[in-house]
């Protein structure tokens, strides 16, 4: 499918679920630098030299950075919502459609990315869609890989459509139920958050004026701009890999979570994590605040630590 005939979906043209979910993989340039990679860093709160420091001996990028090139493409400049890199993909959108929230994500690392910076490509599209609740459950699927089919990361990135109805279900879910374990959790850990935070984490592509406009907000039903849920994801994740892996972002496998409630700008998350064996962590995650969970169904999966 051409980008063009991608995008007419983003135009309200209406989609039929069974062709969206079985149209051929589009292919997307992204781009990323060290700068970039730095910026996605400081935006999730990080201030650890290897992720924030170009001339850090062990200098990577944090590893749920891949998500953000589902927005980002190949641009270096502020962007439109939806951006061209989300426009390029096929995207049903949904009779009574209000406002698009995250939903699910689960974000593997196959390889390591080039800490400097890199030309790849995206290629994927939606694989699912389905009822949920008040509205829709779209998820897609991506390989980040090199001209030479080289995959260093796979992304199912779902989405949920406040609202939508009148469509089929169709395809095939990711979504699991991760429910914590019984008993007091391994680690608790707090993680404030800036009143600034969605402004800056924005420029990593996810320009969506949901996370700055007031009246864009009010109009998805929120009293006031909520956080970016990627912004959630990584400061989760950070909390999570410090805990059990003192940081080491070279133990990361996979991460994946499921978005049940906003967060503000400002308000504290308390992560909550049960470590069940030594390469696999269940969590969530909740606001201080309210004592609302914000994340569910959390699951990191670890490479083993090394024995020598």
């Amino acid at each position: 499918m051409t980008a063009e005939a991608a995008a007419a979906a983003w135009e309200g043209t209406p989609a039929d679920t069974e062709q969206v979910v079985n149209s051929p993989r589009v292919s997307v340039p992204v781009e990323y630098n060290a700068r970039d990679l730095m910026l996605y860093a400081l935006g999730i709160g990080s201030t650890d030299p290897c992720f924030v420091y170009e001339h850090d001996p062990l200098f990577a990028a944090f590893p749920t950075y891949p998500i953000c090139l589902t927005f980002k493409g190949d641009s270096h400049d502020a962007l439109p919502f939806p951006s061209p890199a989300m426009r390029s993909f096929p995207f049903p959108i949904f009779k009574g459609f209000k406002v698009g929230l995250d939903a699910e994500k689960m974000i593997e690392k196959v390889a390591e990315l080039p800490p400097r910076g890199a030309s790849l490509r995206l290629v994927g599209g939606v694989v699912g869609v389905h009822q949920k609740g008040s509205g829709a459950l779209v998820e897609s699927a991506y390989d980040l890989c090199d001209d030479a089919g080289k995959v260093y990361y796979k992304i199912i990135s779902g989405s949920f459509q406040v609202g939508a109805h009148g469509f089929k279900d169709a395809g095939v879910t990711h979504s699991r139920n991760i429910p914590p374990p019984a008993g007091p959790p391994t680690h608790e850990v707090e993680v404030p958050t800036s009143r600034h935070a969605a402004n800056l984490f924005r420029l990593s592509g996810d320009y969506n004026p949901l996370h700055v406009d007031p009246r864009v907000a009010e109009v998805g039903g929120f009293d006031t701009p909520i956080l970016h849920g990627l912004c959630t994801l990584g400061n989760t994740t950070r909390a999570v890999l410090d805990a059990v892996a003192g940081g080491d972002q070279r133990r990361y496998k996979s991460v994946r979570m499921r978005f049940k409630s906003p967060v503000l700008p400002g308000q504290t998350l308390v992560v909550k994590m049960w470590q069940t064996t030594p390469t696999e962590v269940i969590f969530e995650t909740l606001v201080k605040e309210s004592g609302q969970t914000c994340i569910s169904n959390g699951k990191m999966e670890l490479t083993p630590q090394a024995s020598l």
